[in-house]
């Protein structure tokens, strides 16, 4: 058996797969990418390496984390190592827009969206894009961060004339229909090895600072552990709809081999999907409370090991 690698930036997220693993018998390699150098000319070891790098590292204090990873990956694959999650996957998820190319690639509806770069610029374009209510949301954010509804011209006007907004990493804002639902939440697939695993529901009543990690770093009203555990549930709901296999048919297009990937459903019963997470995390309590037979990071461990045992 071959070792497996994890590539990441935040050793909180893999409490609960070392904790898989263990049960297994296995004990990972973690290498924390943060700063260093790469030695893009000398072989790596023959391993399984799982790339979990998120686009929200900057929010850690890891501001080049992606780009050293993009490195790491790149050396890598030209020595035809085994990697979950390419180059490909890490380029998607530090860039909305990519998403939504690729999703309507594959069929599937996103919501209307449009980039602007230059706040200056977002007063003039909000007016072009004439449809309220309006998201504001970077292209390169994570965890949902930085996400603004506004009703109407007047309070986005307000909100930009502020000197404590920050710029989006990238440079990047959307403007983005806001899509009413029909009820307040969002839907959360999650897919390993390219498959279906489940969908989780996701109460969205307090805002759209969520994110389904036991040990997530967002604000204390909106960390889905203990009081707040409730907001996350496994549903069967979406189990045999349609979008599940265009879902899967958009991993396969784009060699995304581990992600959960959000939509909502308006009013009319239509589906929009606005995120793909191709660094994802699994709430227990929300699995223990369905009782499902294949929790997220036994199902993820599992499947890293089927690798390295290939």
């Amino acid at each position: 058996m071959r070792d497996i690698v994890v590539l990441h930036e935040n050793d909180e997220w893999l409490v609960p797969l070392r904790a898989e693993f263990a049960k297994r018998g296995v004990t990972a390699i973690e290498w924390f990418l943060d700063t260093g150098a790469v030695a893009f000319d000398e072989a790596p070891a023959d391993a399984v390496y799982y790339n979990r790098m998120s686009a929200s590292s900057h929010t850690r204090g890891h501001r080049f984390a992606p780009e050293l990873t993009r490195a790491v990956l790149t050396r890598l694959e030209s020595f035809d190592r085994t990697v979950v999650n390419n180059t490909k996957v890490l380029a998607f998820e530090v860039c909305k827009l990519s998403q939504y190319a690729a999703l309507q690639r594959a069929g599937l509806q996103v919501p209307r969206t449009h980039a602007v770069v230059g706040k200056q610029h977002i007063l003039e374009a909000a007016q072009a894009f004439n449809q309220w209510p309006l998201i504001l949301k970077p292209n390169r954010g994570g965890k949902g961060l930085g996400v603004q509804r506004f009703e109407s011209i007047e309070p986005l006007q307000k909100y930009l004339a502020r000197t404590d907004i920050d710029e989006p990493l990238d440079g990047i804002w959307l403007l983005q229909e806001y899509i009413q639902p029909q009820q307040p939440f969002i839907t959360r697939a999650e897919f390993i090895g390219r498959k279906f695993l489940y969908t989780v529901q996701v109460n969205t009543e307090d805002g759209f600072e969520l994110c389904p990690a036991d040990n997530c770093s967002i604000e204390e009203q909106f960390c889905p552990t203990g009081e707040q555990a409730h907001k996350f549930s496994i549903t069967e709901r979406f189990d045999n709809h349609d979008i599940i296999g265009k879902l899967e048919g958009f991993l396969e297009a784009n060699q995304i081999d581990v992600a959960g990937i959000e939509f909502i459903e308006d009013a009319a019963g239509e589906l929009f999907v606005y995120d793909v997470n191709t660094n994802t995390n699994y709430n227990q309590a929300a699995e223990q409370r369905a009782g499902v037979a294949a929790t997220g990071m036994g199902a993820l461990a599992d499947y890293l090991i089927s690798l390295a045992r290939a």
